[in-house]
């Protein structure tokens, strides 16, 4: 009974996805919580602009830029295309969003502003060195969100 209070609760649901394996595997469990508590979801793609900034030269080649910019958004609408395929699979009520920025950061940003009740997201799994010189996104959102995240492996 405390599971069923838990999801009536849950009514609008945010999946991060960044088109990995992890996300996917995410996007089916937020889908599946969101049909079982009768709530919504929103997708969200954050297109890491910040990261794109550091390219060689991304500043000196505006066709570079362009193209860097195009590909980064053709992914993000697939990844979120995969998230709506399974909301829609479920009848469940979706919406999308494509941004740009700090993926951490607009995450919890959006999550704010959207007033979601629960984020949920993969989890990569970055250990050792990558972990230290990369950071993780999964790992700032959980410690920085003051919203409910549930992190899927």
């Amino acid at each position: 009974m405390p599971i069923l209070f838990f999801l009536i609760m849950i009514n609008r649901i945010m999946i991060a996805t960044d088109g990995s394996d992890a996300s996917r595997k995410a996007a089916k469990i937020a889908v599946d919580i969101a049909r079982r508590a009768n709530g919504s979801i929103t997708a969200v793609y954050v297109m890491d602009t910040e990261r794109l900034s550091h390219l060689p030269g991304f500043s000196a080649l505006p066709e570079l830029k362009e193209k860097a910019f195009r590909l980064i958004q053709d992914e993000g609408q697939q990844a979120l295309q995969f998230v709506e395929d399974q909301a829609t699979a479920e009848t469940v009520p979706f919406r999308k969003i494509l941004a740009q920025g700090s993926p951490g950061k607009e995450l919890i940003k959006i999550s704010r502003e959207q007033e979601i009740d629960l984020l949920v997201m993969g989890s990569m799994g970055r250990t050792g060195v990558e972990k230290i010189l990369l950071g993780s996104v999964a790992g700032k959102v959980v410690l920085q969100s003051s919203i409910p995240t549930l992190l899927v492996k």
